[in-house]
């Protein structure tokens, strides 16, 4: 038995041996970078991300990652933001994704922008787009679609370069100050809607009505709390004639 071990001992120790052993941990590595390439190994088994497995839904456009791709960059190449695709793919981490994972395009939100817009040469894409775009970013939130999109119609029929009379900006309207405190720029349309949609969904968390939620966007909160104790349940009395009439065309 001593013999066994100790010429066990000195074959490991032979510089063929050492060789041997190295080209091993070499070969697992190359096989293990070899999954991830092909996506055998990746968000599902690493638990950093998690796409569906399913099939892409009818009319949706199929992305392969490949090495160097972000999600960032895969959604401006479909003219979409990279919070749209985690969201519809299901990806956890939208930090993490890996090479040989698909990426689901929904229908509608692959169209190429046709013109230009001012402000920092945003893109401007056609106005279905953006529909289609603000009824996502409802969904989103948690807040009605078909009541935001009216809205974002009254606010600008859409148009990611309208300016108000007051110096209301973009396609939701923001005052810059307004903008800057949400982090927007409200030049950008994606920006712009993801942040009506976000600030509106707080409105309705603040209040519990869609109503005053939709005359607090308008006109302010401080002007529905001043109508809520001047009026009480008349307090749409107590708004401005623009506003009331802003609450009516979106409500019906």
């Amino acid at each position: 038995m001593m013999m066994v071990s100790r010429c066990r001992s000195i074959f490991s120790g032979h510089p063929a041996s050492r060789l041997l052993g190295q080209m091993s941990r070499q070969a697992v590595i190359l096989m293990v970078l070899a999954l991830v390439a092909t996506g055998a190994i990746g968000g599902s088994l690493l638990g950093l991300s998690t796409f569906a497995s399913g099939p892409c839904g009818a009319g949706d456009q199929t992305y392969r990652v490949g090495w160097g791709d972000t999600l960032s960059g895969i959604a401006g190449r479909f003219h979409t933001s990279y919070q749209s695709l985690a969201s519809y793919n299901h990806i956890a981490n939208p930090n993490f994704i890996f090479a040989g994972e698909r990426v689901c395009v929904p229908s509608g939100r692959a169209s190429a922008p046709t013109t230009l817009g001012f402000g920092a040469g945003v893109a401007i894409a056609p106005h279905n787009y953006y529909v289609d775009l603000a009824r996502q970013d409802a969904i989103r939130v948690g807040i009605s679609p078909d009541l935001f999109v009216r809205q974002i119609n009254q606010e600008s029929g859409f148009q990611p370069n309208a300016i108000s009379y007051a110096g209301a900006i973009g396609i939701g309207q923001f005052m810059p100050g307004t903008a800057a405190a949400l982090g927007i720029n409200p030049y950008n349309p994606v920006q712009s809607l993801q942040g009506a949609a976000l600030l509106m969904a707080s409105y309705v968390h603040q209040y519990g009505s869609y109503a005053e939620a939709l005359a607090a966007y308008n006109a302010g909160p401080g002007t529905v709390n001043y109508a809520l104790r001047a009026c009480g349940g008349y307090w749409t009395q107590c708004l401005p004639a623009e506003t009331r009439n802003y609450i009516n065309v979106i409500m019906g």
